[in-house]
């Protein structure tokens, strides 16, 4: 309100400049008609700005007389055997519930790093209505190991800003009326400049609500792709002695195995380099022995003649 004075303020005094000259030169009658001129303008500036109440939107009351607004978000962390199979469903799956991936990364199994399991993050944005049917269906991809979910009500805030927006475009209105009826250039100029930010407002308070319009109407989902050679299901703390004893011994059996499976990869990497490595240690190992040998006989032929000269 306060900036709003001053420009009504501005306003009447660019009004009154052309009014005060002619009083300058003619005397008290002219003056009058000013001070006429700088009432009625100020009484015009102040019709262009909204009242308080106006100006505060009502927003919390607004608020309580309607829906709330409600932001979802959810975020789940996969484990799969059949990456491929598990990224195709879930394309199909966003497909189907109508959404689209807003972000899809991929990372491991390149030429370089062949031995790398995949994994993938995805942002994907579904209908808020098709909540549920997503979240239960993204569980079937693999074996879940992190679900977390959280929604957020900006009911109170949607509504302030659309009430603060609609009393940005009732001043819009206002003062396009009162840009009409300006008849000097420091009216228009003061107008505009008004007019000017008005509309930057308006475009910051709508942009604010299509930005709510898009979180609300779409939730958010955080998913998280993991490849992994063999899922191993956790066995809870509550579980059974023997339940748990009996997981513990299949984990170290599938890790067992799946290290000599990792050898037995690396080993064929590696494989020339080995063989390399191999005929180097031979043949060390021979240049080694004939020192040995060599030494050897000395001390050998020595005591020999010392054996034959007794």
């Amino acid at each position: 309100m306060k900036r709003e004075k001053i420009l009504a303020l501005c306003v009447a005094a660019a009004l009154l400049l052309p009014v005060a000259g002619c009083g300058g030169a003619g005397g008290d009658r002219p003056a009058a008609s000013g001070n006429a001129a700088m009432q009625e303008s100020g009484t015009q500036a102040d019709s262009a700005m909204p009242s308080a109440p106006e100006a505060m939107g009502g927003g919390s009351e607004v608020y309580r007389n309607t829906d709330a607004k409600l932001i979802r978000r959810a975020e789940l962390a996969i484990q799969t055997e059949t990456f491929d199979q598990a990224a195709q469903a879930l394309s199909q799956l966003t497909e189907e519930c109508g959404g689209y991936f807003e972000q899809a990364s991929v990372y491991g199994g390149s030429l370089r790093n062949t031995q790398a399991s995949r994994s993938g993050e995805y942002i994907v944005r579904i209908p808020a209505e098709q909540y549920e049917r997503f979240l239960t269906q993204a569980g079937s991809l693999g074996y879940v190991t992190r679900s977390t979910e959280s929604t957020e009500d900006v009911g109170e805030q949607y509504y302030d800003t659309e009430a603060r927006l609609r009393t940005q475009k009732t001043k819009q209105e206002r003062l396009l009326a009162l840009l009409e009826q300006a008849d000097t250039m420091e009216a228009i100029v003061a107008l505009e400049s008004a007019l000017s930010d008005t509309e930057y407002q308006i475009e910051q308070l709508t942009s604010t609500l299509n930005r709510y319009d898009a979180l609300i109407g779409y939730a958010t989902f955080r998913i998280s792709l993991e490849e992994v050679a063999r899922i191993t299901e956790q066995v809870g703390q509550s579980a059974a002695l023997g339940q748990r004893i009996w997981a513990g011994l299949k984990a170290s059996l599938s890790g067992l195995l799946q290290g000599g499976q990792d050898l037995l990869v690396w080993v064929s990497y590696h494989f020339f380099a080995l063989i390399l490595a191999a005929a180097a240690i031979t043949g060390v190992g021979l240049l080694a022995a004939r020192k040995v040998k060599r030494r050897g006989r000395p001390s050998a032929e020595r005591s020999d003649r010392e054996s034959s000269g007794k």
